[in-house]
C-alpha cells in the first residue's frame, strides 16, 4: 500500500488515505488506524473506493462542507 495522507484524529487514531490493490484491482482506501502499544494498526473502520467514485465523493464532501457551520453546527 502507498500512503498518501495521514491525518491525526486524536492521540490514538489516524485517518489514512492509501492506494491499495485487492483481487488485482486498484482502490483508494480511506481507513482509521489505531495505536496498539507503539505502532499503528489498520482497523476495519473505513471504505475502499474505486478510483472512478472519488470525484463524486469529493463533490459530496464539498457540498457537506458548504452546508455546515464552521463552528460545528448546521
Amino acid at each position: 500500500m502507498t500512503a498518501l495522507l495521514d491525518i491525526e484524529r486524536n492521540s490514538s487514531e489516524r485517518l489514512r488515505v492509501e492506494i491499495c490493490e485487492y483481487k488485482g484491482k486498484t482502490y483508494i482506501d480511506l481507513r482509521v488506524w489505531f495505536l496498539d502499544r507503539d505502532e499503528y494498526k489498520r482497523s476495519s473502520k473505513g471504505v475502499m473506493l474505486r478510483p472512478t467514485q472519488v470525484p463524486q465523493i469529493i463533490q459530496g464532501l464539498m457540498l457537506a462542507t458548504q452546508a455546515v457551520d464552521p463552528n460545528g453546527g448546521r
